[in-house]
C-alpha cells in the first residue's frame, strides 16, 4: 500500500473503533477500553523553490499590446525550457481596458495586459539565475518562496510512522500495567499527518545600472514541520 493510501485509511486490526466506542458497556467484566494518541514531529529543511514572474504592459492598441506580451512570453519560455531540472508553466493571461484619466475630462482609454510564468525546481541556484535573466527582459517577480516537496514530506512521514506506532503501543501497555491488566489487544490504529510551514523565505532583488545588468534574486530556505499522530484503541484485560 502506498503512503497516501496508508494515511488516508484507518488500519483496522481487530475491531472497528466505532463499534468499540458504542459498545464499551458491553465489554466483558474485567476488560477496559484504552484510547490514547501519540504525536511525532520533526522540522525539515525545505527543498523546493518556486517563483512566479509576470510581464505587464500598456498600449492604446489591444493587438499591439497582446503581440508584445506574446513575444515576451515566447522568449521567456524558450530560455526557461533550455535550463535542466526546472519545471516551467504559464499562469493567468488577462487583458482589460481602463480610463487613464479617471478624474474627469476627455476619456483616455488604454489597454493593459499581463501574463505570468511559473518556475519550480529543487536546484535553487539554477532557478534564481533563470529568474534574474527573465527579470532583465522586463518580467517582474510576483512571488518567490520555498516549500517542502511532496516526495521529501512522504519520506519523513515514513520515518516517523514506526516510531509513532511503537510509542503508542508502549503507552497502551504502560496504561494497562498501571491498571493491573496483564494482556492488551490493539483494536484500532488511526494515523493522521500534517505539514506546517514556518520560517518564511528571505528574498532580495537588486539592480545596478540598467535592466540588462540586474542581479539575480536571492532566496534562503526555511523549515517545514512534519507531524504524524497515531491514535490507538486497545482492550486491556
Amino acid at each position: 500500500m502506498n503512503l497516501s493510501l496508508r494515511f488516508a485509511l484507518t488500519i483496522l486490526l481487530v475491531l472497528p473503533a466505532a463499534a468499540l466506542a458504542q459498545n464499551i458497556n458491553l465489554l466483558p467484566e474485567g476488560q477496559t477500553l484504552v484510547t490514547l494518541s501519540v504525536t511525532e514531529r520533526v522540522k525539515v529543511p525545505q527543498d523546493l523553490l518556486l517563483a512566479t514572474l509576470q510581464i505587464e504592459s500598456d498600449d492604446r492598441d489591444a493587438q499591439a499590446l497582446q503581440n508584445r506580451i506574446n513575444t515576451s512570453m515566447e522568449q521567456a519560455l524558450e530560455i526557461a525550457r533550455a535550463v535542466d531540472d526546472i519545471k516551467v508553466s504559464t499562469g493567468h493571461y488577462y487583458v482589460y481596458q481602463y480610463n487613464n484619466q479617471p478624474q474627469g475630462g476627455r476619456a483616455d482609454n488604454v489597454w493593459r495586459g499581463s501574463q505570468s510564468v511559473n518556475l519550480e525546481s529543487k536546484d535553487a541556484q539554477k532557478l534564481l539565475d533563470l529568474a534574474g535573466e527573465l527579470q532583465s527582459l522586463g518580467f517582474v517577480m510576483n512571488q518567490l518562496s520555498y516549500q517542502l516537496s511532496t516526495e521529501r514530506a512522504d519520506e519523513v512521514r515514513d520515518s516517523l510512522l514506526e516510531t509513532a506506532i511503537k510509542r503508542a503501543t508502549e503507552k497502551v501497555e504502560r496504561a494497562a500495567s498501571a491498571m493491573g491488566k496483564a494482556t492488551v489487544d490493539i483494536a484500532t490504529i488511526d494515523i493522521d499527518s500534517s505539514l506546517n510551514y514556518d520560517n518564511p523565505v528571505m528574498m532580495r532583488a537588486s539592480a545596478k545600472g540598467d535592466m540588462a545588468e540586474m542581479a539575480a534574486p536571492v532566496a534562503e530556505a526555511g523549515e517545514s514541520e512534519v507531524t504524524l499522530t497515531v491514535r490507538v484503541q486497545a482492550v486491556a484485560r
